[in-house]
Protein backbone atom coordinates (compact mmCIF):
# COMPACT_ATOMS: atom_id res chain seq x y z
CA UNK A 1 0.00 0.00 0.00
CA UNK A 2 0.85 3.53 -1.15
CA UNK A 3 1.89 5.69 1.89
CA UNK A 4 2.63 9.78 2.33
CA UNK A 5 6.72 8.79 1.29
CA UNK A 6 5.72 6.44 -1.15
CA UNK A 7 4.14 9.69 -3.00
CA UNK A 8 7.21 12.00 -3.02
CA UNK A 9 5.65 14.18 -0.63
CA UNK A 10 8.89 15.05 1.06
CA UNK A 11 9.85 16.21 -3.00
CA UNK A 12 6.92 18.66 -3.36
CA UNK A 13 6.15 20.43 -0.43
CA UNK A 14 9.83 21.42 0.98
CA UNK A 15 10.53 21.34 4.45
CA UNK A 16 9.49 21.82 7.09
CA UNK A 17 6.67 20.11 5.91
CA UNK A 18 8.67 17.40 4.34
CA UNK A 19 10.74 16.22 7.07
CA UNK A 20 7.22 15.65 9.15
CA UNK A 21 5.81 13.36 6.46
CA UNK A 22 8.72 11.16 6.47
CA UNK A 23 8.03 10.87 10.26
CA UNK A 24 3.85 10.42 10.41
CA UNK A 25 2.97 7.84 11.62
CA UNK A 26 2.40 4.45 9.74
CA UNK A 27 -1.66 4.14 10.65
CA UNK A 28 -1.57 7.87 9.86
CA UNK A 29 0.46 7.53 6.57
CA UNK A 30 -1.55 4.22 5.51
CA UNK A 31 -4.78 6.10 6.24
CA UNK A 32 -3.98 9.04 4.35
CA UNK A 33 -6.48 10.42 1.61
CA UNK A 34 -5.86 14.29 1.29
CA UNK A 35 -3.42 17.00 2.44
CA UNK A 36 -4.43 20.52 1.84
CA UNK A 37 -2.11 23.43 1.49
CA UNK A 38 -3.69 27.19 2.39
CA UNK A 39 -2.79 30.11 2.08
CA UNK A 40 -2.06 31.40 5.31
CA UNK A 41 -2.88 28.62 6.90
CA UNK A 42 -0.83 24.94 8.06
CA UNK A 43 -0.57 22.16 6.25
CA UNK A 44 -3.69 20.11 6.50
CA UNK A 45 -4.18 16.49 6.54
CA UNK A 46 -7.56 14.10 6.27
CA UNK A 47 -7.94 10.15 6.47
CA UNK A 48 -11.04 8.30 6.37
CA UNK A 49 -12.25 8.70 10.01
CA UNK A 50 -9.59 11.41 11.03
CA UNK A 51 -8.18 14.80 10.08
CA UNK A 52 -5.85 17.16 11.46
CA UNK A 53 -3.19 20.02 11.45
CA UNK A 54 0.72 18.54 10.79
CA UNK A 55 3.34 19.91 12.83
CA UNK A 56 6.76 18.61 14.47
CA UNK A 57 4.82 16.14 16.53
CA UNK A 58 2.76 14.77 13.97
CA UNK A 59 -1.33 15.41 13.29
CA UNK A 60 -2.89 17.64 16.34
CA UNK A 61 -6.14 19.32 16.72
CA UNK A 62 -5.54 22.98 17.12
CA UNK A 63 -3.34 24.68 14.20
CA UNK A 64 -1.93 27.16 16.78
CA UNK A 65 1.75 27.65 16.34
CA UNK A 66 2.67 26.06 13.35
CA UNK A 67 4.09 28.13 10.28
CA UNK A 68 1.79 28.92 7.79
CA UNK A 69 1.93 29.33 3.95
CA UNK A 70 2.93 31.49 2.11
CA UNK A 71 2.51 32.45 -1.56
CA UNK A 72 5.96 31.74 -2.73
CA UNK A 73 5.93 28.36 -0.83
CA UNK A 74 2.97 27.75 -2.45
CA UNK A 75 4.26 28.92 -5.93
CA UNK A 76 7.50 26.84 -5.18
CA UNK A 77 4.91 23.53 -4.87
CA UNK A 78 2.78 24.19 -7.64
CA UNK A 79 5.99 24.52 -10.23
CA UNK A 80 7.31 21.77 -8.50
CA UNK A 81 4.06 19.38 -9.00
CA UNK A 82 4.17 20.67 -12.92
CA UNK A 83 7.82 19.62 -13.61
CA UNK A 84 8.71 23.43 -13.59
CA UNK A 85 6.89 23.14 -17.09
CA UNK A 86 3.56 25.16 -16.08
CA UNK A 87 3.23 25.98 -19.97
CA UNK A 88 3.13 22.35 -20.72
CA UNK A 89 0.68 21.68 -18.05
CA UNK A 90 -1.76 24.33 -19.23
CA UNK A 91 -4.60 22.17 -20.67
CA UNK A 92 -4.82 20.35 -16.79
CA UNK A 93 -4.53 23.48 -15.33
CA UNK A 94 -7.41 24.93 -17.37
CA UNK A 95 -9.31 22.32 -15.49
CA UNK A 96 -8.25 23.01 -12.40
CA UNK A 97 -6.10 20.43 -11.50
CA UNK A 98 -2.51 18.11 -11.99
CA UNK A 99 -2.03 14.32 -11.83
CA UNK A 100 1.06 13.12 -10.82
CA UNK A 101 1.99 9.82 -11.27
CA UNK A 102 0.20 7.06 -9.62
CA UNK A 103 -3.04 8.35 -10.33
CA UNK A 104 -2.90 10.85 -7.86
CA UNK A 105 -4.94 14.41 -8.42
CA UNK A 106 -3.60 17.67 -7.11
CA UNK A 107 -7.18 19.98 -7.65
CA UNK A 108 -5.74 23.81 -7.47
CA UNK A 109 -7.76 26.93 -5.90
CA UNK A 110 -6.92 30.12 -7.94
CA UNK A 111 -7.32 32.70 -10.42
CA UNK A 112 -8.76 31.93 -13.85
CA UNK A 113 -6.68 33.24 -16.69
CA UNK A 114 -9.67 34.07 -19.38
CA UNK A 115 -9.09 33.80 -23.32
CA UNK A 116 -12.43 34.49 -24.98
CA UNK A 117 -14.36 33.71 -22.24
CA UNK A 118 -12.63 30.50 -21.74
CA UNK A 119 -10.20 29.49 -19.28
CA UNK A 120 -6.79 29.10 -20.70
CA UNK A 121 -5.09 28.07 -17.10
CA UNK A 122 -5.16 29.38 -13.62
CA UNK A 123 -2.61 30.96 -11.51
CA UNK A 124 -2.02 33.06 -8.09
CA UNK A 125 -3.09 29.92 -6.39
CA UNK A 126 -3.92 30.07 -3.11
CA UNK A 127 -4.93 26.30 -2.18
CA UNK A 128 -4.51 22.75 -3.45
CA UNK A 129 -5.87 19.67 -2.37
CA UNK A 130 -3.58 16.03 -3.64
CA UNK A 131 -5.80 13.03 -3.36
CA UNK A 132 -3.56 9.86 -2.68
CA UNK A 133 -4.72 7.21 -4.92
CA UNK A 134 -4.41 3.26 -4.09
CA UNK A 135 -5.85 0.27 -5.19
CA UNK A 136 -7.87 -1.86 -3.03
CA UNK A 137 -7.68 -5.26 -3.72
CA UNK A 138 -11.58 -6.55 -3.06
CA UNK A 139 -13.63 -3.15 -3.29
CA UNK A 140 -15.43 -4.36 -6.30
CA UNK A 141 -16.51 -7.97 -4.36
CA UNK A 142 -19.57 -6.57 -4.62
CA UNK A 143 -20.41 -5.45 -8.06
CA UNK A 144 -18.63 -8.61 -9.35
CA UNK A 145 -21.44 -10.65 -7.26
CA UNK A 146 -24.08 -9.53 -10.35
CA UNK A 147 -21.52 -11.13 -12.88
CA UNK A 148 -22.05 -14.87 -13.20
CA UNK A 149 -20.34 -15.61 -16.71
CA UNK A 150 -21.32 -14.97 -20.38
CA UNK A 151 -21.11 -11.04 -21.49
CA UNK A 152 -20.62 -8.92 -18.40
CA UNK A 153 -23.38 -6.05 -17.07
CA UNK A 154 -23.53 -2.27 -17.86
CA UNK A 155 -23.38 -0.69 -14.43
CA UNK A 156 -23.12 2.89 -13.16
CA UNK A 157 -21.69 3.82 -10.10
CA UNK A 158 -22.47 6.97 -8.14
CA UNK A 159 -21.63 8.69 -5.30
CA UNK A 160 -20.64 12.25 -3.96
CA UNK A 161 -16.68 13.05 -3.82
CA UNK A 162 -14.59 10.90 -1.99
CA UNK A 163 -16.94 8.09 -1.94
CA UNK A 164 -15.12 5.70 -3.71
CA UNK A 165 -16.49 5.49 -7.16
CA UNK A 166 -12.49 5.45 -8.59
CA UNK A 167 -11.41 2.96 -6.02
CA UNK A 168 -14.42 0.29 -6.71
CA UNK A 169 -13.95 1.04 -10.70
CA UNK A 170 -10.46 0.19 -10.66
CA UNK A 171 -10.67 -3.10 -8.66
CA UNK A 172 -14.04 -3.98 -10.79
CA UNK A 173 -11.78 -3.19 -14.47
CA UNK A 174 -8.99 -5.63 -12.55
CA UNK A 175 -11.18 -8.43 -11.52
CA UNK A 176 -12.93 -8.62 -15.13
CA UNK A 177 -9.68 -8.89 -16.55
CA UNK A 178 -8.19 -11.40 -14.69
CA UNK A 179 -11.16 -13.24 -15.46
CA UNK A 180 -10.29 -13.01 -19.33
CA UNK A 181 -12.73 -10.13 -20.10
CA UNK A 182 -10.99 -7.41 -22.34
CA UNK A 183 -11.35 -3.99 -20.92
CA UNK A 184 -10.55 -0.93 -22.32
CA UNK A 185 -10.12 2.30 -20.04
CA UNK A 186 -10.11 5.44 -21.01
CA UNK A 187 -8.37 7.47 -18.27
CA UNK A 188 -8.42 11.17 -19.59
CA UNK A 189 -7.15 12.21 -16.36
CA UNK A 190 -4.49 9.39 -15.66
CA UNK A 191 -6.16 8.20 -12.02
CA UNK A 192 -8.32 5.30 -13.23
CA UNK A 193 -4.98 3.67 -14.52
CA UNK A 194 -2.62 6.07 -13.03
CA UNK A 195 0.33 6.14 -16.08
CA UNK A 196 2.37 3.88 -17.65
CA UNK A 197 4.24 3.02 -14.22
CA UNK A 198 0.44 2.56 -12.11
CA UNK A 199 -1.91 0.43 -11.53
CA UNK A 200 -2.66 -3.41 -12.29
CA UNK A 201 -5.65 -3.37 -13.92
CA UNK A 202 -5.15 -6.94 -15.11
CA UNK A 203 -3.95 -9.27 -17.66
CA UNK A 204 -6.08 -8.30 -20.59
CA UNK A 205 -6.60 -4.62 -19.71
CA UNK A 206 -6.11 -1.60 -22.65
CA UNK A 207 -5.78 2.20 -21.46
CA UNK A 208 -6.25 5.39 -23.53
CA UNK A 209 -3.86 7.82 -21.39
CA UNK A 210 -5.09 11.46 -21.75
CA UNK A 211 -7.71 11.15 -24.40
CA UNK A 212 -11.42 12.98 -23.98
CA UNK A 213 -13.38 10.73 -22.55
CA UNK A 214 -15.65 10.83 -25.63
CA UNK A 215 -13.17 10.68 -28.40
CA UNK A 216 -11.52 7.99 -26.30
CA UNK A 217 -14.93 5.67 -25.77
CA UNK A 218 -15.58 6.24 -30.01
CA UNK A 219 -11.65 5.14 -30.19
CA UNK A 220 -12.08 2.28 -27.88
CA UNK A 221 -15.16 0.54 -29.40
CA UNK A 222 -13.92 0.92 -33.19
CA UNK A 223 -10.06 -0.43 -32.95
CA UNK A 224 -9.73 -1.99 -29.88
CA UNK A 225 -12.28 -4.54 -29.37
CA UNK A 226 -13.34 -4.57 -26.02
CA UNK A 227 -16.01 -6.52 -24.41
CA UNK A 228 -15.98 -3.88 -21.48
CA UNK A 229 -15.37 -0.26 -21.71
CA UNK A 230 -14.51 2.07 -18.59
CA UNK A 231 -14.60 5.53 -17.40
CA UNK A 232 -14.44 7.26 -14.65
CA UNK A 233 -16.39 10.68 -13.65
CA UNK A 234 -19.06 11.51 -16.72
CA UNK A 235 -20.70 14.68 -16.47
CA UNK A 236 -21.03 16.12 -20.15
CA UNK A 237 -23.69 15.28 -22.60
CA UNK A 238 -21.54 14.21 -24.76
CA UNK A 239 -19.78 11.54 -23.09
CA UNK A 240 -23.12 9.86 -21.75
CA UNK A 241 -23.96 9.72 -26.00
CA UNK A 242 -20.53 7.71 -26.23
CA UNK A 243 -21.67 5.65 -23.80
CA UNK A 244 -24.83 5.38 -25.28
CA UNK A 245 -23.38 4.49 -28.87
CA UNK A 246 -21.19 1.80 -27.38
CA UNK A 247 -23.79 0.20 -25.64
CA UNK A 248 -26.07 0.01 -29.59
CA UNK A 249 -22.88 -1.43 -31.13
CA UNK A 250 -22.54 -4.06 -27.80
CA UNK A 251 -19.99 -3.01 -25.84
CA UNK A 252 -20.81 -3.23 -22.24
CA UNK A 253 -19.82 0.14 -20.27
CA UNK A 254 -18.80 0.78 -16.42
CA UNK A 255 -18.54 4.39 -15.64
CA UNK A 256 -18.85 6.85 -12.59
CA UNK A 257 -20.32 9.94 -11.72
CA UNK A 258 -21.09 12.34 -9.00
CA UNK A 259 -24.09 12.50 -7.22
CA UNK A 260 -25.88 12.76 -3.95
CA UNK A 261 -27.32 9.29 -2.87
CA UNK A 262 -31.09 11.18 -2.83
CA UNK A 263 -30.88 12.09 -6.16
CA UNK A 264 -28.91 9.83 -8.30
CA UNK A 265 -31.46 7.18 -10.09
CA UNK A 266 -34.66 9.30 -9.97
CA UNK A 267 -36.86 8.80 -13.42
CA UNK A 268 -32.51 7.48 -14.87
CA UNK A 269 -30.56 11.37 -13.66
CA UNK A 270 -27.30 11.33 -12.23
CA UNK A 271 -25.39 14.31 -11.78
CA UNK A 272 -27.94 16.52 -13.30
CA UNK A 273 -28.26 15.19 -16.80
CA UNK A 274 -30.46 12.12 -17.72
CA UNK A 275 -28.31 9.12 -18.80
CA UNK A 276 -29.69 7.68 -21.90
CA UNK A 277 -32.65 4.80 -21.86
CA UNK A 278 -31.06 0.83 -21.57
CA UNK A 279 -27.45 2.08 -21.10
CA UNK A 280 -27.09 0.85 -17.36
CA UNK A 281 -28.05 -2.84 -16.50
CA UNK A 282 -27.38 -1.96 -12.87
CA UNK A 283 -26.67 1.26 -10.60
CA UNK A 284 -24.10 1.03 -7.88
CA UNK A 285 -24.93 3.51 -4.93
CA UNK A 286 -20.99 4.18 -2.80
CA UNK A 287 -20.92 5.41 0.65
CA UNK A 288 -18.89 5.89 3.29
CA UNK A 289 -20.29 5.04 6.72
CA UNK A 290 -17.57 5.67 9.39
CA UNK A 291 -14.64 5.32 7.07
CA UNK A 292 -15.70 1.93 5.58
CA UNK A 293 -17.43 1.66 1.88
CA UNK A 294 -20.85 0.27 1.38
CA UNK A 295 -22.15 -0.66 -1.33
CA UNK A 296 -26.19 -0.70 -2.48
CA UNK A 297 -27.28 -2.62 -5.77
CA UNK A 298 -30.03 -1.95 -7.82
CA UNK A 299 -31.52 -3.70 -11.08
CA UNK A 300 -32.50 -1.09 -14.09
CA UNK A 301 -35.59 -2.00 -16.35
CA UNK A 302 -34.07 -2.10 -20.12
Amino acid sequence: MQTAVAVGFERLFGPPWSGWLEMLDPLRAATLEEVRVRLGRPLALYGADWAGWLGPAGVVGRPDGLPVWTQAALQAVVERLADRSLYAREAELAEGFLTLPGGHRVGLAGRAVLSDGRVQTTRDWTGLNLRISRAVPGAADPLMAIWHGGPPPSALLAAPPRGGKTTVLRDAVRQLSERGVKVVVVDSRRELAGGPEGFDLGPHTDVLDGWPKARGIEVAVRVLAPDVVAVDEVARPDEWRALAWARRSGVAVLATVHAADDGVGRRGRAGGLKWPDGVFDWLVRLSRPAGGLAVSLTRLDG
